[in-house]
C-alpha cells in the first residue's frame, strides 16, 4: 500500500468563551460517534468489503474444483424403426417406441498440481483483500478525523474573527473619544477603521470555510444538522512504542500495506508453481452408472444398467508455447510483487521515522507556541492600558491584537503536527482504527463534556 497519512490535524479552543456549555454536549457527536456513523455508510469501506467477499468466494470456487463433483444426466426419447424395403420391411412394419437412458457420475480428482496451487493463489488473494479492508479503515479514520477537526476549527475561527472584531470596534469607539479631545491624530483612528473593516470581512470568510467544513463532514456521515463536542485544551497522547526502532519494528510486522505487499508476493509465488503444475499430468478417479431402455441407432435392446470405474489421466505434451509462455509472465509477476514489497517496507521505515521526528519536535512546538500566546495575551492587556495612560498609541494596540491572533494559529498548527504524527505512528504500526479513534475520541473531551456523557449514562 501507497499510503498517505498527510492529513491535516488542528486542536483549537484557548478560551472558556468558545467552550460548548455541558448542557449543550449531551446531544453533540464526538470524533468516535462521527467514525461509527461514516463506517455505516462509507462508500470505499462498502466497495472494499464486496471485493473481499468476492475474493473469498473465488477461493471456494477454486477449493471446490478439486473436492468431488456429482453429476447426473438423463434422455427421455421417442424412436421410430422402420426398414426400408426387403423381407424385414415386410416382417416388423414400423415401430414406434419409448427410449430412456439416465444416471449419474462421480469425479474425484487425484492428482491436480494446477489446481491445488491455484487453490492456494486464491487464498492468499483473499488475505490480501482483507488487508485492503484494514487499509480502507484506515483511510477512513483519517478522512473522518481530518473534517471532524476541520469543522471543529473553522467554528472556532468564525467565533475568534467575531472577538477580534468585537474588540476592534471597542477600541475604535475608544480611538475616537481619544481623537475628539485631540489626544490622538486622525491616522491613528483611520487606521482603526481599516483595521476593523479587515476583520469584518474575515469573519464572512470564516463563516463561509465553517459552512464548507461542515458539507465535507456532511458527505462522510450523512447528516446535515449535528453538534460537535468541544475540545479540550490539554490534548494528552502518547506513543505505543518506547523508542522509534521499536515504531519502526511494528509498523514493519504489523502494517497492512506491508501485510498487503506481502501477501500479492504469496499469490504471484503461487500462480509461478500454478503455471508450472500444468506439466504435470492430471489424475482422476471416475464412477459412472447408467440406466438405459433404448439401444443404438435406435435399434430396441433390452433394459440394462451399466456401471464403470476409470482412472482418467490427462498429460499434456505440447502446446504451441502457450504453456512456456504462462510461466515466463508469472515470473515477471513475481518479481514485480517482490519489488513492490520491498518499496512498500521501505516507505513504511521512512513514514515511521518521520512520525516519530515530527513528533518530537511538535511536541516542543506546542510548549513554545503556548507560552508566545500566553505572552501575546498579556501585551494586549498591557498596551490597551498604555493607550489609556497616553504611553501608547493605537495602532500599537492593532498590532498587539495580530500579534495574539498569530500566536493562537501557531498553537494550532504545532497541535495539528503532534496529533498528525501520533496518528501516523498508531495506525501505521498496525492499531485497530477503532481502536485509535476511540483513544484519540477521549483525548480530544473536555472535562465538560466528560461530565455530561456520565450523566447521559
Amino acid at each position: 500500500m501507497a499510503l498517505r497519512f498527510a492529513v491535516p490535524f488542528c486542536i483549537v479552543l484557548f478560551s472558556e468563551s468558545i467552550c460548548a456549555a455541558p448542557g449543550d454536549t449531551g446531544s453533540a457527536m464526538s470524533l468516535e460517534t462521527v467514525y461509527q456513523l461514516a463506517v455505516g455508510q462509507a462508500p470505499s469501506l462498502a466497495i472494499a468489503q464486496y471485493r473481499l467477499e468476492s475474493a473469498e468466494a473465488q477461493a471456494a470456487e477454486a477449493q471446490g474444483a478439486v473436492l468431488p463433483q456429482l453429476s447426473i444426466f438423463g434422455e427421455w426419447s421417442e424412436n421410430t424403426l422402420k426398414y426400408d424395403g426387403g423381407s424385414l420391411a415386410a416382417q416388423y412394419g414400423e415401430q414406434d417406441y419409448p427410449g430412456e437412458r439416465y444416471g449419474f457420475q462421480i469425479r474425484q480428482t487425484l492428482f491436480n498440481m494446477a489446481a491445488f496451487r491455484e487453490v492456494q493463489r486464491r487464498r492468499a488473494l483473499s488475505n490480501r483483500s482483507a488487508s485492503d479492508l484494514d487499509l480502507a479503515e484506515i483511510e477512513l479514520l483519517i478522512m473522518v478525523t481530518d473534517a471532524y477537526l476541520s469543522a471543529l476549527i473553522a467554528e472556532n475561527t468564525v467565533k475568534q474573527s467575531q472577538a477580534e472584531s468585537e474588540a476592534l470596534a471597542s477600541q475604535l469607539e475608544e480611538a475616537e473619544a481619544l481623537y475628539a479631545r485631540a489626544l490622538v491624530p486622525l491616522t491613528q483612528v483611520l487606521e482603526t477603521q481599516t483595521r476593523a473593516a479587515t476583520v469584518r470581512a474575515d469573519v464572512i470568510e470564516a463563516e463561509g470555510d465553517a459552512a464548507i467544513a461542515r458539507e465535507q463532514l456532511t458527505e462522510l456521515i450523512g447528516l446535515r444538522n449535528f453538534e460537535l463536542m468541544p475540545i479540550s485544551q490539554a490534548v494528552k497522547l502518547s506513543a505505543s512504542a518506547g523508542t522509534v526502532d521499536v515504531a519502526v519494528a511494528r509498523a514493519l510486522e504489523n502494517s497492512p500495506a506491508v501485510s498487503s505487499a506481502g501477501e500479492s508476493v504469496d499469490a504471484a509465488e503461487f500462480g509461478v508453481k500454478r503455471e508450472k503444475g500444468s506439466w504435470f499430468p492430471e489424475v482422476s478417479l471416475v464412477f459412472n452408472q447408467q440406466y438405459s431402455d433404448v439401444g443404438f441407432d435406435n435399434l430396441t435392446s433390452p433394459p440394462r444398467t451399466t456401471e464403470s470405474v476409470s482412472i482418467a489421466v490427462n498429460y499434456p505434451l505440447i502446446q504451441g508455447g502457450a504453456g512456456s509462455a504462462r510461466i515466463r509472465g508469472a515470473w515477471a509477476e513475481y518479481y514485480a510483487a517482490k519489488e513492490e514489497l520491498v518499496g512498500v517496507k521501505r516507505s513504511v521505515e521512512t513514514q515511521t521515522r518521520s512520525a516519530w521526528v515530527r513528533l518530537s519536535a511538535a511536541r516542543k512546538r506546542v510548549h513554545a507556541a503556548q507560552q508566545a500566546l500566553e505572552t501575546s495575551r498579556i501585551n494586549v492587556f498591557a498596551t490597551q492600558k498604555s493607550v489609556k495612560a497616553g504611553t501608547a498609541r493605537v495602532t500599537d494596540v492593532l498590532f498587539a491584537l495580530a500579534q495574539r491572533t498569530r500566536a493562537e494559529r501557531d498553537r494550532f498548527f504545532a497541535e495539528q503536527q503532534r496529533i498528525m504524527a501520533w496518528l501516523d505512528l498508531e495506525l501505521m504500526a498496525g492499531e485497530a482504527p477503532n481502536g485509535v479513534a476511540a483513544v484519540l475520541s477521549d483525548a480530544l473531551l473536555t472535562k465538560a463534556a466528560v461530565s455530561a456523557a456520565a450523566m447521559g449514562q
